[in-house]
């Protein structure tokens, strides 16, 4: 069926079975039948098992145990963590090219607030608050000022501008930008914080309660990785060596030699450090902390 906006008058499809739909132009989240909006949402959990969720992605990543997947989970807990999210639209009146439409989600507390900085939050799938939340996981209220949070998410879309400007090699100030900061709501998002223990160790793990995602998680790298990342290290000096006796004895100068040494020891370095280690740190956001289609400027 066809619904309407009560804010931006868009008109979109849902499935004939919601009562509660999100407008993929604004963000408004609003009751389909009563066109009922609201200040106070959260993402329900996802159905999976978080703790089978890591220990799966972390059974691809480089070096890690092959029974990493039998690993014993120790702790598994939600946390309701408070974020503000607005809609961002920006533009310049000089220049019509350089322009910025994006939805940003701004954590407002808990101790995961630096953890979720920059992260990119999903606009679509929330449900309007509901009190049985609070007994489920830990919930946190928030600590930012919504007016605070609102200030960094302007600062935000002006550096966006200036930053698109600067890539097609314009100019803008602050004072020739048309800025658009408008508040969605607060929305309490699911976070699970793991730790699992293997070979005796214990390790750390934070997933998405949305979708799965691992924001960020340790595992130990097996001994047979940190030995072949060595070898293979070993290999690309010595192949620079090579490289450099070539080249000083064709051209009769000892600076082939250090041009052949240098890139392999640069090199050599890079493949080293994934083995210098007996665990790393991996995240499974694309990039860092972008790539989710929901908060790809439109």
């Amino acid at each position: 069926m066809e619904v309407t906006c009560p804010t931006c008058s868009a008109t979109f499809k849902v499935p004939d079975t919601v009562e509660v739909a999100t407008c993929p132009y604004c963000g408004t989240t609003f009751h389909v039948h009563t066109k009922e909006t609201g200040e106070h949402f959260f993402f329900p959990p996802m159905k999976k098992d978080a703790g089978g969720v890591l220990l799966k992605f972390l059974s691809r990543q480089y070096g890690a145990p092959a029974d990493i997947t039998g690993a014993k989970i120790t702790k598994k807990e939600l946390h309701w963590v408070p974020v503000y999210f607005f809609y961002l639209h920006g533009r310049s009146r000089l220049w019509p090219t350089v322009e910025e439409v994006q939805f940003m989600g701004i954590p407002a507390g808990s101790p995961f607030k630096t953890l979720l900085e920059g992260y990119p939050f999903p606009i679509r799938g929330k449900v309007f608050f509901s009190e049985d939340v609070v007994k489920k996981g830990h919930y946190y209220e928030p600590e930012v000022p919504k007016e605070k949070a609102e200030e960094l998410a302007r600062v935000a879309l002006i550096n966006a501008l200036i930053g698109e400007a600067r890539q097609e090699d314009k100019s803008v100030s602050e004072d020739e930008l048309e800025l658009e900061v408008r508040y969605l709501g607060l929305v309490h998002y699911p976070l699970w914080e793991l730790r699992y223990e293997y070979a005796g160790k214990e390790y750390w793990g934070y997933v998405d309660g949305t979708d799965g995602r691992v924001i960020s998680a340790e595992y130990p790298l097996e001994s047979g990785a940190r030995k072949k990342a060595s070898a293979m290290a070993m290999g690309v000096i010595g192949a620079g060596a090579v490289l450099g006796f070539i080249a000083s004895a064709i051209f009769g100068t000892p600076f082939g030699l250090l041009g052949g040494l240098i890139p392999g020891a640069v090199g050599a370095w890079g493949i080293g450090s994934k083995g210098a280690v007996k665990k790393r740190i991996v995240s499974g956001v694309i990039k860092g902390r972008s790539g989710n289609l929901y908060f790809q400027p439109i």
